[in-house]
Order: structure tokens, then sequence, then C-alpha cells
């Protein structure tokens, strides 16, 4: 069991790494600049909106730092910044009143690029904290996204999710800091450094530079690197570089390896062929196609795609009919054209005595003069 001693160096060393983080934080808080509103006023003089993007952290009333909507017969409440264009976001910060829990409880945070509704977009987070010392007042929430509204919303149904809950929905936001950068920058707290040119779209994380996706053909954690060539159109995976696929003919995650030398595609990660090399068959391509094929048999079943001239059959191992002239169906056998005094599937009649050289290959009737 933990003494008093060590739950305090405990609490100690949290503060800590949590100051040094807060410390090195490169992008800017970007609300103070933006615009606010609130879906109601408790007061017209105070406790306004934009008091809650105003740089003041007390969380007191009296102190005059807090935004309040409504505080009674509201079934709804919401209030939001208006960033006043894209902005990179990283995490958002949420003071609220101090010992207030009953009425912040259940709160949902969005991030939108429209007001239509004060649940547009995405949702950050939604609070259902079980017991009122459950619920944070102070707290941060990661929220990655490009957006211009942030929005804290708070509803209640009757009977309201948790007993603890206030009857009416209420708003006291004393501070909401929105970290991040205007699209295409990042870092150095002044966000003035650009995010990289292979950045897909321009944009990148507020802190670090990172490009969240990359321009084709670039990978890396600024996209700074080149896609392999033997990449199928040069694309690859942003993280590693490994290849979405491969170009015909190579194989492996970067697609530095050949396929079999019988394989003119095979997959990426196995040597196994989805394609043969001309005169080639068989599951790994290691069967010789039959010797009448014209070039190429089907992979699977080593059946000839065309026969060489004069055969038929579906390795071509039979000679089309004697009668024949040219070629005959590689299924079936029968002639194209028949030689010259002969009709028939196959060729086999002869033609009238009375015609002239020539008949018709179907009917048998005189053709010519």
């Amino acid at each position: 069991m933990a003494t008093t001693g060590q739950n305090d160096l405990r609490g100690c060393m949290i503060f800590i790494i949590f100051a040094i983080l807060r410390s090195s934080v490169s992008e800017r808080n970007v609300a103070m600049s933006g615009t606010a509103q609130q879906s109601s006023n408790q007061n017209d003089k105070i406790w306004l909106a934009e008091q809650a993007v105003d740089g003041c952290q007390e969380v007191t009333i009296p102190s005059g730092c807090c935004s309040h909507t409504k505080a009674e017969g509201q079934k709804t409440a919401w209030w939001r910044v208006n960033l006043g264009e894209f902005i990179t976001i990283n995490y958002i910060t949420i003071y609220y009143r101090d010992n207030f829990q009953q009425r912040f409880a259940g709160y949902q945070l969005y991030v939108s690029n429209t007001t239509s509704s004060p649940q547009d977009g995405v949702l950050c987070f939604e609070d259902t904290s079980r017991t009122r010392g459950a619920l944070q007042l102070n707290v941060t929430h990661l929220c990655p996204n490009v957006s211009q509204y942030v929005t804290v919303y708070n509803y209640r149904s009757n009977p309201t999710r948790q007993d603890w809950y206030d009857n009416h929905a209420v708003l006291e936001l004393c501070e909401v800091q929105v970290w991040g950068c205007p699209v295409g920058t990042y870092g150095d707290g002044n966000c003035d450094s650009a995010c990289s040119g292979n950045c897909y779209g321009g944009n990148c994380n507020a802190t670090t530079g990172t490009c969240f996706y990359c321009v084709p053909q670039t990978y890396g954690a600024k996209c700074e690197q080149n896609c392999s060539i033997n990449c199928k159109d040069r694309l690859c995976m942003k993280e590693n570089g490994n290849c979405n696929e491969c170009i015909d003919g190579k194989r492996g995650y970067r697609c530095d390896l050949d396929c079999p030398d019988t394989c003119t595609k095979c997959a990426q990660t196995t040597e196994h062929c989805f394609e043969c090399s001309i005169g080639k068959h068989g599951a790994q391509c290691e069967l010789d196609c039959p010797v009448n094929c014209k070039e190429k048999c089907y992979k699977d079943t080593g059946n000839c795609e065309e026969c060489i001239d004069m055969n038929y059959g579906y390795k071509c191992e039979l000679d089309c009919p004697a009668n024949c002239k040219g070629n005959c169906d590689q299924i079936t056998g029968h002639c194209f054209e028949c030689s010259i005094g002969k009709h028939g599937a196959q060729c086999e009649l002869d033609c009238s005595v009375n015609c002239k050289e020539k008949c018709d290959k179907t009917t048998g009737n005189c053709q010519g003069e």
C-alpha cells in the first residue's frame, strides 16, 4: 500500500512531466484570435461568450473571466469559437467553473467547418462520467483535425442521464484553448514554419511538421523520400516506403526482388505466380505448355490459348481435316474454308461434278460460273 509520501512524490512527478510537456508546446492557442458565440446569456453585460477566449484562466464567476449561458429553462446549451480560417488542431483545453460538475456533466466537444447545427462536424469527446468526482473541470482533449469551428455542447433529457446532473443545460466556460496552426504552417511558437511542399494538401502536424499524407510517389515523416521505381505507378506507404503494388516481374515489400524466371507477374510477398512466361503454366509456372500451342497456354489448365496452324483441340493435339483450306475451329475442328471441290463442316463432302471448281461450304450449292 502506497504511503502518503509516495503519493505526494508521484503527484509531484506527474506535475513536473505535465509542466515539461506544456513548456515544449510549439503551436499556439489560436482560439484567442477567434470570435465566440453562445446559445444564450445569463447576463447581457458580463459572462459573455468572448470571456472564454480572453486568456484569463480564473475559474470563479466573481473573477469575470467566465462565460455563462442561462442557468434555467434550457434543454440544450452551446458555446462556439470561430477560428477565422482552417486550422490544423492538435488538442483543446477547457477550464470550467470550479465545483460545478453537475452542470458540465455529459458535455460534448465538436470540431467542424459549418455551423448549421451545434452538433455539426466531428465529435472529439463526450463525457460519460458516472460519478461527480470522475468529471474533470480542467481537461485537455486530443482532437487532431482541420477545422474552423470548435463547439462545446450539452443537453438535458428527462430524466437526466445521471441523478446528480443539473436538470437544466448550462455552460460556464472560463477558458477554451485551441492549440494548433493555420493550414500549411507549424511550430516555433508562432506557427511560422512552412509545411513540406510534399505534404498532401500542404497540411502537416502543427507541432512536429510531419505530413498527415504525402503527395503521390513520396513517403517519410515529411514526405521527403521518393518511392521505388519498382512500385506500380511509383506509389508506396507513407510510413515505410513499402510499395502498394509492384510492377510486373518484381516482388518484395520494396519490390526489389525478381519474380521467378518463369513468371511475368507474381505475388508481392511470396513467389506464387499470377501470370506465366510464354510457354509455361502451373502454380509456379513450372510446367511446359503443349508443343502445338501458339506461344501461350492457360496457367491453371495448360490448355492452349491458340493453336499453331492446322491443329485443334484444347491442347492442340489434333490435326485439322486434310481438306481444310487453312486453319479450323480450335474446339470443334470444323474448317473455316474448304479446299477446291469440297464442302461440309469438315470439308468431307465433294462439290457437284457440275460445279466449276467451288461450291458453298454449308449448302454445297455451286459458286462461280
